[in-house]
């Protein structure tokens, strides 16, 4: 791998890791099953990618986007060590994206940008099956009586004024295509979780036959 590749790399997984084990929370609270095909947007470096394969096991797929091809590099550097060959790796902007199929779930794990962006967010949740599993976490901008979050938060994300806007509540667009989602902030409010509620029936999010290749 080229250097710059990894010290970037390294520097996104510094930043997205300050805080050990949400990824997996946030993960976990979709309720994923076997089979499942799961849109990791943003996918960065693959930090993702462990979580959600064990959930959908070998039989389901992961569709890795990201619109950087240094991070996308490491990642699929990463995929191919661990042997994975449910992974797919795209490089593309997430307002561009397009899927061949309808996906069952989708993943937003610190992707401030993308979550303030209404095309992006229209053209990935029009691409989702009708009840899929939606999950987004990462930073949000805490209230003003917690001002040390604040300036931890500005220092880790070497953030610009115009930055703290859309942490304030980075969930509220996607709120918009999805009425039901349920927040929940973290960390004193220096971070959230927010999921869709589970399918009735959960086996539903599985539509892929876990026999098939």
């Amino acid at each position: 791998m080229p250097e710059t590749y990894l010290l970037q790399a390294a520097y996104y997984t510094q930043r997205a890791t300050l805080f050990p084990g949400w990824r997996e929370q946030l993960i976990r609270g979709m309720g994923l099953q076997p089979g499942a095909t799961v849109v990791d947007v943003g996918c960065g470096p693959a930090l993702n990618i462990p979580a959600l394969r064990e959930r959908i096991g070998p039989h389901g797929t992961i569709i890795g986007i990201d619109d950087s091809p240094e991070l996308l590099a490491v990642a699929a550097h990463r995929v191919a060590h661990w042997g994975w060959d449910n992974v797919e790796l795209i490089h593309t902007s997430e307002w561009a994206m397009n899927l061949s199929a309808l996906a069952d779930a989708a993943l937003f794990a610190a992707v401030p940008t993308v979550m303030a962006n209404p095309t992006a967010l229209t053209n990935i949740v029009t691409q989702l099956r009708p009840g899929a599993a939606v999950a987004a976490g990462g930073w949000k901008w805490p209230s003003a009586r917690f001002w040390p979050g604040r300036a931890l938060l500005s220092t880790v994300n070497r953030l610009y004024p115009s930055d703290t806007a859309r942490l304030v509540e980075p969930w509220r667009l996607l709120a918009e295509h999805l009425p039901a989602l349920r927040v929940r902030e973290l960390g004193l409010g220096t971070g959230y979780l927010a999921h869709t509620p589970p399918p009735t029936n959960p086996s539903a999010i599985a539509t892929h036959d876990p026999g098939a290749s």
